[in-house]
């Protein structure tokens, strides 16, 4: 078994290249089908270091997982009621989105913001979406909203 592994750049095209198509193919309704991108990723790296249950505690575990594996430089999180703005450095996929917008289609992916997703939802039980990810000052800030706690 070979330990080689592709370039960053290589990967990122690639990743450009899923997306667009995705998006050239379903729009808007591509980033609904894009929310579990991670999900392997989650379960293997950030689930079991995942220990409050207080949302920003569960940003700084999953900043730092990320950051050991040089997904990103970094998260922090503003919190307004229903709405949390993630912000996230140095991530690695940032020139993907870069693509995207010169492309002109707004970025619709982010594998950080899909961690912390997945973390609200296994460990609150709560419904959470991405609403929007912009791209400012080198960083992505990414919108997510927290909906009612699902009663089945």
């Amino acid at each position: 078994m070979s330990n080689e592994t592709i370039s960053r750049d290589y990967a990122n095209d690639m990743i450009f290249e899923l997306e667009k198509a995705f998006w050239d193919e379903r729009g808007k309704g591509a980033r609904f089908r894009l929310t579990t991108l991670g999900r392997d990723f989650f379960r293997n790296k950030c689930k079991a270091k995942i220990k409050s249950t207080e949302i920003p505690d569960m940003v700084n575990t999953i900043s730092e997982v990320l950051k050991e594996n040089e997904i990103c430089k970094g998260m922090s999180l503003t919190v307004d009621g229903r709405l949390l703005r993630l912000r996230i450095e140095g991530c690695t996929h940032r020139p993907v989105e870069e693509r995207m917008l010169s492309k002109e289609t707004q970025p619709f992916a982010c594998l950080p913001a899909n961690m912390l997703v997945m973390g609200i939802a296994d460990v609150l039980d709560l419904p959470a979406e991405i609403a929007e990810i912009k791209l400012v000052d080198g960083a992505c800030e990414v919108l997510i909203v927290l909906f009612e706690k699902r009663n089945y």
